[in-house]
């Protein structure tokens, strides 16, 4: 039962994170009004406002206009409740379920708002920090000296990345919201982790990439928005990090004779 509490908990918190994904971009109170259609804007009742359910009942359409509902609604309740229930597996009722489980909040709402407008908001960023290193100073969950090198890992080696693709492709190839992100990153992860962190993160977007131009049949124009990549990159070590640093080591070093 108290794995079905934390799932249900965490898509909970995922309905408030799609308030924070819709509104902030739009500059609407995330306090204020009360939950409302985008199209008509009439107030949602809370027994329309259940996650991930509600969706279904309402078969994905408004129950006032019918105008069809983001599938994003309940991608991100389902996402965050079960990232809730795989940080709880990893850490139990310890102070780095609560480190890594805000980490996880913060990571879905930038990923989607990157995702819909190709920004990634300070703001988040400059809470993120502010909660890890006030957090690490009352619970210490990561030792100073990882977390600390791995701001500067992250962000440096992203800045590099950014510099490198300015030069070979003359013009911006990655914003600096994405090294500040690198940054952030690096804080929570540590600069052990951080570095293979990103190196995966790069991977899994161009197998996006790949996918991508094999279904559409064209090449990716434009910009590409990475805060997803890192953050799943991310998210996998933040899970399976000792197990696949002691894999790499063990496949890429020569077996001792």
């Amino acid at each position: 039962m108290e794995y079905l509490f934390v799932f249900i908990l965490g898509s909970v918190i995922g309905s408030f994170l799609n308030v924070c994904i819709y509104r902030v971009p739009n500059k609407i109170s995330i306090i204020t009004p009360n939950s409302f259609c985008p199209n008509c804007g009439t107030h949602i009742p809370f027994y329309y406002n259940i996650p991930i359910i509600s969706y279904f009942m309402l078969k994905g359409r408004c129950h006032n206009c019918h105008q069809a509902i983001s599938p994003r609604y309940p991608v991100v309740e389902f996402s965050s409740g079960l990232l809730t229930l795989l940080t709880f597996f990893k850490f139990g009722f310890h102070p780095a379920f609560f480190f890594y489980g805000v980490l996880v909040y913060f990571l879905i709402v930038i990923s989607f708002i990157d995702l819909s407008t190709n920004l990634i908001y300070n703001r988040f960023l400059i809470y993120l920090f502010v909660f890890g290193v006030v957090f690490n100073l009352v619970f210490h969950v990561r030792p100073w000296t990882s977390a600390l090198g791995g701001v500067v890992a992250g962000g440096v080696s992203l800045l590099f990345f950014a510099l490198l693709g300015q030069v070979i492709f003359r013009k911006e190839s990655m914003g600096m919201g994405d090294v500040k992100f690198g940054a952030v990153l690096g804080f929570f992860l540590g600069w052990k982790m951080i570095l293979l962190a990103l190196l995966i993160g790069f991977v899994y977007a161009m197998v996006a990439m790949v996918f991508y131009s094999l279904i559409q049949g064209k090449k990716v124009a434009g910009y590409v928005p990475m805060a997803p990549f890192l953050a799943v990159g991310s998210l996998t070590f933040v899970y399976w990090g000792p197990a696949l640093i002691a894999w790499y080591w063990q496949f890429f070093l020569p077996v001792q004779m």
